[in-house]
């Protein structure tokens, strides 16, 4: 019995042959699109789950209180990590991470290697984060001072079939032995580590600090400790420990401090949430968003339901079309229930077919799909075990359903009334309508927000940050040269170079953090801060809205420049030029007390992401004791990038201390700061697309069924005179009203979903309706173009032929 059912559903299939190639397209699609999706979500919710025992890890992290704003950090003083494991009830053991930055060199032999991933950890790091080791012993790999552990792609690279262990790299100057070898972290970490130094090789770590921000902390727990049991516990060792440093190095007492608004709240972060929930500062790397997560879910989920109710429709449109078949089969003795296996076999046999093409083109279209979400995405076999029982079995489900009403509804009507043409069809018209509704309200949503979000990349990307940004080259590593004041003076000869200066850092790049007190006592005053020189200032088109900036015909290594958010915080009203600022620095291990003359006050600059609003901010001169420099920024003639590039090459060769040239333009560091938006905006519009075009399918589809159903009405109006435009306009106004209706309701979760993303910008576009009513003019537009052959068809048909077959 099963086979002939089959038989029978293979020929109906392959008889309406334009009927099976629609239904499959849309089906195909939406399997593709989901199992994408799927890929990239799985991906993205599976960072940090593979290391052992990571249920009970987490990362201590930051929320300072300021007086006048609150900054979030990924890294703590670094000496809490001890206190934290010997005071805390609950805590196994804690460990310590610091990240060098990027641009580090490493040395062996005659050969230099620029890295970014390097970092120091405790001898205990592999008992907290326990990742594998090839070689060595976990237990003593970071024990000794002078150590270090490499991943295996470095060891591949430096020493390719060579043992390295016992082998020498040179860090700065510093020898260090390659003790062990562990496995490269993957991918989806929010760590990066490829060199691992025993943090025993740096004094630092040994002083005692309890309000500088420098390790990432993180700490085992307990199984089944609660959470905010620890938390509770923390703040009593705040007030335990960075008191005292407080009031040494500040002056002023721990509960004065504390009424003046300064405050530190650690928290806990799960390390396999940190990639989603943590868009800290200092992230050791870009993180990603776990609304975006949610959205594509919701995408993934609306495609395929979209192809669903695209099969639902071109199912109700060939219904009436099988009525007849359906009631000669009755007429010869099938039952209902051999009608209704035969019409949902056909159903499941489609859905099937198309998921397995659908796995076809996935193997191919995923290399595309990592181009498009920058991933490492791989279609294994693994990954095709778990995904595809879920989708077959959501596959026969859309099968069931879209076969349900000819199976279910056609099959109950009286064979003599199928036979002599009395099918009744209105009943089901508020579920196709309703369908119709759901599909345009999920196009006009996923038109939208791919509108704003593409309207707000542009906003960050081309809205004034307070400097300017293109043409600006910035060499990295410069202010370590032995000779940089001479090379930076040759590359200010070169053609098309306009100005140079140095900093310490770079917008985008982070800042360190100051305190200042003003002579005589008083509250403590917090900004955050970078040293440049005076250069810098004209190289990217920072001014000064009072005072001046720092000038080289004056002695400015105890000048300082607030930016407007810190006159305001620091000053209020008052005049702050010629205003003193105490500050103590650490400088080669000592603290060193200065009293700093503010000299000129700066507009307002986005000196770190538009994620953030603009926060108080010192500028040191950088021949201040504490003043130092990293970059040089290059100002060039905007036509002339090329020869100048080529040309400071040329000078690095002569002049640098032999490591390799490493820069950057700008502009593209800043806008590397929303990747992440950038990329999740491609990928919406790629789906966004795929998901109206299935759509356009099931409107096709919709159209045809309702010209069917009218073509007699249509007979009786063009002999009654009726042109083939108002026929059209007959046709084509229920869809427009269906738009109307689906806008309704599409625009109030739209406006709640893209308002909430944007919340996470401290600048961005005003969420206003208009853009909105394009996303419905577009899908409306869309609608009525699908439409229109059906309805321009219908209206040019021969009226004899529809009225003769009454």
């Amino acid at each position: 019995m099963f086979k002939n059912y089959l038989k029978i559903a293979i020929r109906n299939l392959l008889k309406n042959k334009v009927y099976t190639a629609i239904n499959v397209l849309g089906l195909t699609l939406g399997f593709m699109c989901c199992m994408l999706i799927f890929l990239h979500v799985k991906d993205e919710l599976s960072y940090d789950k593979f290391i052992p025992n990571h249920e009970n890890i987490y990362r201590v992290a930051l929320e300072r209180v300021y007086p006048d704003h609150v900054s979030f950090y990924a890294i703590i003083p670094h000496s809490f990590s001890e206190v934290f494991q010997k005071e805390i009830r609950g805590v196994e053991d804690a460990t310590r991470l610091f990240y060098f930055g990027d641009g580090a060199i490493v040395e062996y032999g005659d050969t230099r290697y620029e890295e970014r991933y390097i970092s120091v950890a405790d001898s205990n790091f592999f008992n907290v984060l326990e990742f594998e080791l090839l070689t060595g012993d976990p237990k003593t790999a970071l024990a000794e001072p002078n150590t270090m552990v490499i991943s295996e792609s470095i060891a591949q690279k430096i020493f390719k079939n060579e043992s390295p262990i016992g082998k020498t790299l040179t860090q700065n100057e510093q020898e260090f032995e390659v003790v062990a070898v562990m496995e490269d972290i993957p991918e989806n970490s929010h760590l990066k580590i490829d060199y691992l130094i025993s943090s025993a090789s740096f004094p630092f770590v040994k002083q005692d600090n309890y309000t500088s921000f420098a390790a990432f902390t993180y700490i085992k727990t307990t199984p089944g400790m609660s959470i905010a049991e620890i938390e509770t516990q923390i703040p009593n060792l705040v007030t335990k420990y960075a008191s005292g440093q407080i009031e040494r190095d500040l002056g002023v007492s721990y509960a004065d401090y504390s009424a003046a608004g300064n405050g530190y709240n650690y928290f806990l972060q799960p390390i396999s949430d940190i990639h989603l929930h943590s868009n800290l500062e200092a992230e050791m790397r870009a993180n990603g968003n776990y609304l975006y997560v949610y959205i594509f879910i919701s995408i993934a989920i609306f495609i395929l339901v979209l192809a669903c109710i695209n099969f639902i429709n071109l199912a109700t449109a060939r219904s009436a079309d099988r009525a007849k078949e359906v009631g000669v089969r009755k007429a010869m003795g099938s039952d209902r229930g051999q009608i209704i296996a035969q019409f949902l076999l056909e159903a499941v046999l489609l859905t099937i077919v198309s998921l397995l093409i659908g796995i076809v083109l996935v193997s191919f279209t995923v290399p595309f799909f990592n181009d498009l979400a920058q991933k490492s995405l791989v279609f294994d076999f693994s990954a095709l075990m778990t995904s595809v029982p879920i989708l077959i079995v959501f596959g026969i489900i859309v099968g069931l359903l879209a076969g349900y009403y000819p199976a279910f509804h056609i099959s109950k009507l009286n064979t003599i009334s199928i036979l002599k043409g009395k099918l009744q069809t209105g009943k089901g018209n508020w579920l196709r309508n309703g369908l119709v509704v759901f599909q345009f309200g999920i196009a006009i949503a996923l038109i939208s927000g791919t509108l704003i979000i593409n309207e707000q990349i542009d906003f960050i990307q081309s809205t004034s940050l307070g400097f300017e940004k293109e043409n600006v080259l910035v060499l990295d590593r410069f202010g370590n040269q032995n000779q940089h004041n001479a090379l930076k003076q040759e590359i200010e000869n070169i053609p098309g170079v306009i100005s140079a200066g140095k900093s310490s850092t770079m917008p985008g790049r982070g800042t360190f953090g100051v305190q200042f007190t003003k002579p005589g006592g008083g509250d403590v005053l917090t900004t955050k801060g970078l040293s440049a020189e005076a250069d810098l200032f004209a190289t990217i088109g920072i001014k000064a809205k009072l005072g001046r900036v720092f000038d080289e015909d004056f002695n400015d290594s105890l000048s300082v420049l607030l930016n407007e958010e810190a006159v305001k915080v620091f000053f209020g009203d008052t005049d702050p030029l010629g205003q003193h600022l105490m500050t103590t620095n650490n400088v080669n291990g000592e603290n060193f007390t200065s009293e700093l003359t503010v000299v000129g006050v700066v507009e307002n600059f986005n000196f770190e992401s538009l994620h953030s609003g603009v926060t108080p901010l010192a500028i040191f001169n950088d021949k201040n004791p504490a003043g130092f420099t990293n970059y040089l920024a290059v100002r060039f003639e905007g036509n002339q990038q090329n020869e100048v590039l080529s040309e400071v090459e040329s000078k690095w060769v002569e002049l640098s201390d032999g490591v390799p040239l490493s820069y950057f333009f700008l502009d593209n560091s800043l806008a590397e700061l929303y990747k992440n938006e950038q990329t999740s905006g491609k990928i919406l519009t790629v789906f966004s697309v795929l998901a109206i075009l299935i759509a356009c399918i099931g409107l096709f589809g919709l159209a045809a069924y309702t010209a069917f159903l009218r073509k007699k009405e249509i007979g009786v109006r063009k002999v009654l005179g009726a042109s083939v435009g108002s026929i059209v306009v007959l046709l084509s106004v229920n869809f427009t009203k269906l738009v109307a209706i689906a806008f309704v309701i599409a625009v109030p979760i739209a406006w709640l979903v893209m308002g909430r993303w944007l919340d996470s910008f401290a600048f961005k576009i005003e969420l206003g309706i208009f853009v909105f009513f394009i996303a419905g003019a577009i899908t409306l537009s869309i609608a009525l173009l699908t439409v229109s052959y059906q309805a321009i068809a219908a209206a040019l048909a021969n009226p004899v032929k529809s009225l003769k077959s009454d």
